[in-house]
């Protein structure tokens, strides 16, 4: 039986050494089958020292040019059921050995991935444990544990600490009485950037978290939005794999998983999946929390209501070309909204979700102007309506006039009528004299 645990040999997936292989093949130009004859692939990295692939070939052989991800095979229900999904932050992506739960690497990873696995059938929630990266500065977040849903983080967990932790807080559900837990809000995207594990997360990972930040720093969304690299979490073969925490429009806390996930995907999820609350389903490949079946019924179920973003017509859109400055598709994103040489386009505006963790997301994904234009067409409440003509419709004007605009005329009034007193006083006296 597979394990809940990330760690866990890849699930019903090709073996590394087939997957290098077929990568390795891409490249060179040779069959799989030709590679293979003479014994073991070996690793990316011995196939590249012995010259069967050079590093120029990287993009093609395990990038966002590799033949496998061009096919795009089916991705729903590729995620296997889990209910808990718990990061430790622990360094960079780059000190990552292949195999972060077996050998000599640190005593953190190692403590906590043995007591997962002690603790594994006394845990009420079927827990995945992933490493995500951390530093120690500017500000430290090494040994830092988030956990999903419960969209909590415990700071500065150490390895004298972690059978406490796991016991009192995985296994018991309670608060940990060495610290209190800190919310999290907004969303958190982390991406898949193991490289030691396999070469195509290693290839893919980093320009994805790069894209991201580029794209959220636009919307100045960086303080809502967090992005992280992370250790393997199943699916090689689907990289880029991305998965996004969050609350859904409901308040419930989901993770979902994409993969094939390329840059030029990046600011469909942001505007898509954070801005609006929608699934991309042609890269979606399930959610935490749902079985396989449930997966493969979700997406019948949004297929059956036309809710998918790929059965909506394309909607036209008068910034389709901006010139130097213009993105992916001729769009630009600017302040939350499509714009045309940084001219909103109203027409464009994404459908915003009431909240986005504890800010509202109208004003950090949507249009002001918008916004104040659709309040401004919005009917009137009754009991305003009430106080207009039953016989005659008055002007618009009329209809939003408040108590304020009344104080303004009269004061304008007032100012005249003493002008006009002061000058007939003026007048006056000079015909007497």
């Amino acid at each position: 039986m597979a394990s809940s645990l990330e760690m866990e040999v890849e699930e019903n997936n090709i073996s590394i050494q087939e997957a290098e292989a077929e990568a390795i093949a891409a490249a060179a130009g040779e069959s799989v089958a030709a590679i293979a004859e003479g014994g073991e692939v070996g690793t990316a990295e011995q196939q590249a020292s012995e010259g069967l692939i050079r590093e120029d070939d990287d993009a093609v052989a395990y990038g966002f040019g590799r033949p496998d991800l061009q096919k795009k095979k089916p991705l729903v229900g590729s995620v296997d059921h889990y209910e808990r999904h718990v990061f430790l932050c622990y360094h960079a992506a780059e000190s990552w050995p292949a195999k972060i739960e077996k050998g000599a690497y640190e005593p953190l990873p190692n403590s906590m991935v043995s007591a997962l696995r002690n603790r594994k059938t006394d845990m009420p929630k079927k827990t995945r444990l992933t490493i995500a990266e951390g530093h120690d500065e500017p500000v430290a977040t090494n040994g830092d544990v988030l956990i999903f849903p419960d969209m909590v983080k415990y700071k500065g967990l150490g390895e004298s600490d972690v059978e406490s932790f796991v016991d009192e807080v995985l296994v018991a559900g309670k608060e940990w009485a060495l610290g209190s837990p800190e919310p999290l809000t907004g969303f958190h995207v982390f991406i898949c950037g193991h490289g030691s594990r396999d070469k195509r997360c290693g290839t893919c990972g980093p320009p994805l978290k790069e894209t991201f930040s580029e794209e959220l720093s636009k919307l100045l969304l960086k303080d809502q939005v967090f992005v992280r690299l992370c250790s393997h979490i199943g699916g090689h073969k689907y990289a880029g794999n991305v998965i996004i925490f969050g609350h859904s429009e409901n308040g419930i806390v989901t993770g979902h998983w994409y993969g094939y996930v390329t840059p030029d995907d990046v600011p469909e999820l942001i505007e898509q999946h954070i801005c609006q609350g929608r699934i991309i389903d042609r890269l979606w490949r399930g959610q935490m929390g749902l079985t396989e079946d449930e997966q493969k019924e979700r997406l019948q179920e949004r297929i059956a209501a036309g809710s998918t973003v790929e059965n909506e017509v394309q909607r036209e859109c008068a910034c389709a070309e901006v010139g130097e400055q213009g993105a992916t598709n001729g769009t630009l994103y600017e302040n939350g909204s499509l714009s045309q040489d940084k001219k909103s386009c109203q027409k464009c505006a994404p459908i915003l979700m009431p909240r986005i963790g504890s800010r509202d997301l109208t004003k950090m994904c949507g249009d002001a102007e918008a916004e104040e234009a659709a309040t401004l067409s919005q009917p009137l409440p009754k009991d305003k309506k009430s106080r207009v003509g039953k016989f005659f419709k008055m002007p618009q004007w009329v209809e939003y006039w408040e108590a304020d605009d009344t104080k303004v005329v009269l004061a304008v009034a007032g100012a005249a009528t003493c002008v006009v007193l002061a000058y007939h006083l003026y007048r006056t006296s000079a015909n007497q004299q």
